[in-house]
């Protein structure tokens, strides 16, 4: 870590899970966008009003933010070991390990190319879209109806709104019954 991912733009819910695991703070003197809200675009380039999450939740937790992934990752690793974890970085899981229907640790090819074995109370299938797990259970069913793409860009100096509605997510429509869509994320 870090290492690339594109990037992300956090639900207001991530709030709980980040303070129970100490992590608010941390996220809350970053400097990652604030998102206090979402809006949307039709097809021909009408916007909604912005949804503003304060609106409905009256709480701290009804902002979020934009983060860079490799940034936010590497926050969060290092968090983790913060708290007692042990991270091992450049190995490479091999297999889930069970006992009958139950995760309980992985087995790892090393740096050095040797394999070992680690047991835990909870196993997270963290491959993302290699998804080990999914795969492995062929619990992964595609929907023939969805046929996805995904395309993505940087800019620079784009322009954004001033004051909360700069960390707007805004998603907008394409051509009208096409079901496609895009979003901008600052």
């Amino acid at each position: 870590f870090p290492r690339y991912q594109i990037g992300e733009s956090l639900m207001t819910d991530t709030y709980w899970t980040f303070r129970r695991l100490g992590f608010l703070e941390k996220l809350k003197e970053s400097p990652f966008v604030r998102k206090y809200s979402v809006q949307f675009a039709n097809s021909k380039g009408k916007e909604s009003r912005p949804f503003y999450f304060f609106e409905a939740v009256h709480h701290e937790s009804a902002v979020t933010w934009q983060i860079t992934r490799a940034e936010f990752d590497h926050m969060l690793i290092n968090h983790a070991a913060e708290q007692g974890a042990v991270v091992h970085q450049g190995v490479l899981v091999k297999q889930v390990l069970f006992e009958g229907d139950r995760a309980v640790g992985v087995e790892v090819q090393m740096q050095d190319g040797t394999r070992e074995k680690f047991f835990a109370r909870v196993v997270v299938d963290a491959t993302g879209q290699a998804a080990m797990l999914s795969n492995k259970f062929r619990w992964r069913v595609r929907d023939p109806k969805l046929k996805k793409a995904v395309l993505y860009s940087y800019f620079k100096d784009a322009h954004r709104e001033p004051d909360l509605n700069g960390g707007a997510t805004l998603v907008l429509r394409t051509e009208p019954g096409s079901g496609g869509w895009y979003w901008e994320i600052p």
